[in-house]
């Protein structure tokens, strides 16, 4: 086995989404101890959590494709691998660095990159800049990929994607 396969980067991953999931946890608590706060405040506040998870989640997949290709040349190339989102031509990576760009990028003056807006579009999710927080593509996006919100889960699919990257060079 090539040293590099041994994926020293998946515990702070982990670390990273566990304590994301514990803030939810949190927000979640709320929905039952007070009562204005209602669904359409916890989607408001879990959100940016959401997203964060999805930026360590393109940082986790970025940095794979370094480690096994010393470069991130044709990394586009590399998000194609693995399984298809429901009703789509898209990759569940590819959705994954989708939902990220789409969160840091969402509030800049100019559209999003044609990457980005496409792959969203091709997955159903809406992107339009004053969309309501219940059609964020964030919070459907991650509907889409696992059920009950489970951030964990996301950490199963770009585990298993890393170890596609190994077997997809050998077929070369």
């Amino acid at each position: 086995m090539h040293w590099k396969r041994c994926d020293y980067r998946i515990e702070s991953l982990n670390l990273t989404i566990q304590g994301l999931e514990k803030s939810i946890l949190e927000l979640d608590k709320k929905l039952e101890q007070i009562d204005w706060y209602d669904g359409i405040w916890f989607l408001e506040e879990v959100e940016p959590i959401v997203g964060l998870s999805f930026i360590a989640l393109q940082n986790y997949i970025n940095s794979s494709i370094y480690d096994r290709f010393e470069t991130l040349e044709n990394q586009y190339k590399k998000y194609k691998l693995g399984k298809l989102v429901t009703d789509s031509k898209r990759t569940e990576i590819e959705l994954i660095i989708g939902i990220a760009n789409y969160f840091k990028h969402r509030d800049d003056e100019n559209d999003l990159r044609k990457g980005t807006s496409t792959i969203l579009l091709d997955c159903g999710l809406k992107i339009n800049k004053d969309i309501d927080i219940t059609e964020s593509p964030i919070i459907k996006g991650l509907e889409l990929l696992t059920n009950k919100w489970g951030l964990s889960h996301l950490i199963t699919i770009v585990e298993n994607w890393r170890e596609d990257l190994w077997i997809e060079k050998k077929k070369h």
